[in-house]
């Protein structure tokens, strides 16, 4: 049973495009959409979406990350109410020295309520 298009969007010549078939491969990908939109960027939902990109040209320091934490857990808890955000671990040049001073990585661990399946979700950025 497919539950919605792959994004990126992809041709198969089953279905016409490729399709996610598994819950938690959905709730990965809807995690990853709400992480990266930008708010504004969609037009029927302003208020949609955490904006990682906006957080990737701050300096960074732990208000940015703070900053980046909260607008996750009041995006979470608004579109996806089915996930608990467990972690939400930083990589940079702050925590350890052997991180590049242009590298952000975000490791997010949630557990999926309806499923109680535990997921993580990684974001990794050279700016």
């Amino acid at each position: 049973m497919s539950l919605a298009p792959r994004i990126p969007l992809n041709r198969s010549s089953l279905t016409g495009y490729q399709m996610v078939d598994r819950y938690d491969e959905l709730v990965a990908q809807n995690l990853e959409m709400l992480v990266r939109t930008c708010p504004g960027e969609r037009m029927m939902d302003p208020q949609f979406g955490v904006g990682a990109r906006r957080f990737l040209f701050e300096n960074a320091s732990t208000n940015v990350f703070e900053s980046f934490k909260s607008k996750l857990l009041q995006q979470v808890q608004r579109y996806m109410p089915y996930l608990q955000i467990r972690n939400v671990k930083f990589v940079s040049s702050l925590d350890n020295s052997n991180v590049d001073e242009n590298f952000l990585g975000i490791k997010i661990s949630y557990f999926n309520t309806a499923t109680g399946q535990m997921g993580t979700m990684r974001v990794a950025q050279v700016v």
